[in-house]
């Protein structure tokens, strides 16, 4: 079964997760919350690191902290070759981290890749090849390709198409066409980001996936967004949020708690078509 979240991405260190533990018990939160930790191909294999990033040798403390507060570890992972994904999923691994949420920031996983993931006790989220082609501002070159939809004149039968033949390998599907560069979600009724979440919720052979939505979401503009994907597709949505809560490229922890505030998540919701 698949838990309904609401995530903040790109905590660093011991010190944020901290911060926002302490924000989270004293206003009495009680819905699910992930937090992200990015990993590279290069954190794990040349111990670099970005203000967004923890320090790799970190990863297993953190993941340890995160579950003694009752969150979820959800590490996000970056590469720019998919031939690296299994070598460093099992380096990540090897650090002894708790089968947790693993969100693919690359493009499509193959289906051998995404069983060794699952094998690994990984719960994937599965991010479809979607961006704003058109934009030169930001965000990584492999989602320019060929491909991959942008999210103003793309179709939505290749995505749903990615995701139905990825189905057996993955708990969660994602929608977001900003990577990085805070392009606000589009959630007209006839937008991409609302006609690809019908075709994934009105697929049967793919009823026990959670849908997954970021993109430009802030604390000044969560809440309508969420009222959104709970209108069109209720139970079924989890929110993650990455530059909306930072300052300077800084975590700032009074944004976290606007955002936690603002998100419309009351009490566990948890989607019972898994």
């Amino acid at each position: 079964m698949t838990i309904n979240f609401v995530s903040v991405t790109a905590v660093s260190n011991r010190e944020q997760l901290t911060e926002i533990a302490k924000v989270y018990r004293e206003d009495g939160f009680n819905f699910p919350l992930a937090i992200g930790y990015q990993v590279s191909n290069k954190s794990i294999n040349q111990g670099t690191q970005n203000p967004r990033q923890p320090k790799f040798v970190e990863l297993d403390d953190l993941d340890k902290a995160t579950r003694d507060y009752g969150f979820t570890t959800a590490v996000h992972y970056y590469t720019k070759d998919n031939t690296t994904i299994v070598a460093d999923l099992e380096k990540i691994a090897a650090r002894g981290i708790e089968p947790s949420l693993l969100q693919f920031n690359t493009l499509p996983p193959s289906l051998e890749t995404l069983r060794r993931t699952k094998e690994m006790g990984f719960r994937t989220i599965f991010k479809v090849a979607v961006s704003n082609k058109q934009s030169s501002q930001g965000g990584y070159a492999v989602w320019k390709g060929e491909g991959v939809q942008d999210v103003s004149s793309g179709q939505v039968e290749p995505l749903v198409t990615q995701v139905y033949d990825r189905r057996d390998f993955i708990e969660y599907v994602m929608f977001d066409p900003s990577h990085g560069t805070n392009l606000e979600l589009d959630l007209d009724e006839n937008s991409l980001a609302v006609r690809f979440g019908r075709g994934i919720v009105t697929n049967k052979g793919l009823d026990h996936l959670g849908l997954v939505y970021a993109g430009g979401i802030k604390p000044t503009n969560v809440r309508p967004l969420t009222k959104s994907l709970n209108h069109f597709f209720p139970n079924r949505v989890s929110i993650d949020i990455e530059s909306g809560v930072r300052s300077d490229d800084k975590l700032d922890i009074d944004l976290v708690r606007d955002y936690l505030l603002n998100c419309g998540f009351d009490g566990v919701s948890k989607n019972g078509k898994g």
